[in-house]
């Protein structure tokens, strides 16, 4: 079953299978926050309003408003987000939701993109009907990533915690 959607002219949406949609824009765009909420709303609808695995096409996209970025990259119906572009520039723009809630990648070869997405869904999905997008069990879909520094350094959006029992500690806590 394909289900698609367009609005405004701009966005195409796209059910591809029972839980997984494409999305692209079919011009260039910026994408404001109002377009980030309504691509979220109508990739649930055309989902039957399940949560599902999206393949994001960048490369017609040339702006995402913060607003846009945080809305997109903290869905809670998103399980998983394959970003599918060309080039260095289309990868900067994808960069903010390789750390969202959920799992993302960025790819610039629609095949690697959809065996990854197809991995994804099928590890993650939780529909009570079974169904899977993928046969594969013996590739891992989590690259290796850089490893996070153990505590955040000065000037860190998180600030430093500290534990102690000293008295001297106790006695400036009053």
């Amino acid at each position: 079953m394909t289900n698609a959607y367009t609005f405004d002219d701009r966005f195409e949406i796209v059910r591809f299978e029972r839980c997984a949609v494409s999305v692209r824009a079919k011009k260039n765009v910026s994408v404001s926050e109002v377009d980030a909420l309504m691509i979220l709303r109508r990739s649930f609808e055309v989902t039957d309003h399940r949560q599902y695995v999206v393949l994001l096409v960048v490369d017609n996209i040339t702006d995402i408003t913060s607003g846009a970025r945080h809305v997109l990259s903290s869905s809670r119906n998103v399980l998983a987000a394959a970003m599918l572009g060309r080039g260095a520039m289309d990868e900067v723009l994808a960069g903010p939701y390789l750390h969202a809630v959920y799992p993302g990648e960025y790819f610039t070869e629609e095949a690697a993109a959809m065996q990854w997405l197809a991995v994804m869904h099928d590890l993650v999905c939780a529909d009570p009907v079974p169904h899977a997008m993928s046969l594969t069990v013996d590739l891992d879909p989590f690259r290796p990533r850089k490893p996070r520094a153990a505590s955040p350094g000065p000037g860190s959006a998180f600030p430093e915690v500290r534990l102690s029992t000293s008295s001297a500690d106790l006695e400036r806590a009053g």
